[in-house]
């Protein structure tokens, strides 16, 4: 009786055992069926709401683990397509299109449409580190280059960028990518004849990575907020870049720049740009280059190939 009663509790207890193992197999094999989907999932990054900071979503690929071949289409269609959060911004939805892409020496290659030059410098640089930080994790991706058209993209300086690589950005998701201060400025814009310069102070918050020169040069392209005061550069005109040395600024604009305002005169729209800018304290002169030719006779007028010194007669 005993001995019976002991075979059935062995039962029991192999059966628990067996019920045991299997739970924790289950288990271990739900466990590792998650691992092995967080290690084929890839972060697609955005521009948050306000256009400050990166944040990214997990995506898992249709592909799988894939390779550069299948997983580089994959990722950038992603990134043209709107996110999860409604409130944060596709990097490849911009004002800009993606005419083609390439795999080469381990690196992705993007061609860009010339309407990417005409981001704002913030928006840019979030824009490119979200490219590079999404693509650079898939397998036998180091690298990525940008072009514009088929010219290499050019940095603020008019240097190609060249290959980025996952640590050319610092890791900023979530946080600002740029920090801002406050700056007063001494701007100049037209009178109401357009034969005069009337002096603006303005105080302005700027982002620190932007430099203070272009900063005044993109507020003057933007015209004047005040009443009574027009506008001196034709809105539409581009900055290609603006550098200094030793004293000079040198500041490359594109061809729109030679357009005439109303009837502002020449004297009016070159000047408004060098006094305002010989108010930066390392700021001397101003060397004008238009599609970074400075042999220009601007509007038929004035010869550009020599720097301009600030010229307080024409301030009214």
């Amino acid at each position: 009786m005993s001995y019976g009663c002991g075979k059935k509790q062995n039962r029991i207890w192999l059966c628990a055992a067996l019920l045991w193992l299997c739970f924790f197999g289950l288990g271990a094999c739900g466990r590792k069926e998650e691992e092995d989907t967080e290690e084929s999932a890839y972060r697609i990054y955005y521009l948050n709401k306000a256009e400050t900071a990166l944040v990214s979503e997990q995506y898992q690929p249709k592909s799988g683990v894939g390779d550069a071949e299948s997983l580089v289409p994959e990722l950038l269609e992603r990134l043209g397509e709107a996110p999860q959060a409604q409130d944060w911004h596709a990097p490849l939805q911009m004002d800009f299109k993606l005419i083609r892409y390439y795999v080469e020496n381990n690196q992705a290659v993007l061609s860009v449409d010339p309407a990417y030059r005409d981001m704002s410098p913030t928006r840019e640089v979030l824009v490119r580190a979200a490219l590079v930080r999404t693509l650079v994790q898939i397998p036998g991706i180091e690298g990525v280059s940008m072009l514009v058209g088929e010219e290499p993209l050019l940095d603020r300086s008019g240097n190609p960028i060249g290959v980025m690589h996952k640590d050319t950005f610092v890791d900023n998701e979530g946080v600002e990518i740029n920090a801002y201060d406050q700056v007063a400025l001494h701007l100049y814009f037209a009178d109401e004849t357009g034969t005069k310069l009337v002096e603006i102070n303005r105080n302005v918050s700027y982002n620190t990575n932007i430099p203070i020169e272009r900063l005044v040069v993109e507020i003057l392209i933007a015209g004047p907020e005040e009443k009574e005061i027009y506008p001196t550069v034709d809105p539409d005109t581009r900055i290609l870049s603006v550098t200094d040395a030793d004293g000079v600024c040198y500041v490359n604009l594109s061809p729109e720049f030679l357009n005439a305002v109303g009837d502002v005169t020449p004297e009016v729209t070159l000047y408004s740009i060098v006094n305002s800018l010989a108010e930066l304290k390392d700021v001397h002169r101003v060397q004008f280059m238009v599609n970074g030719e400075s042999q220009v006779l601007y509007r038929e007028m004035i010869q550009l190939d020599n720097s301009f010194s600030r010229n307080l007669d024409i301030v009214k």
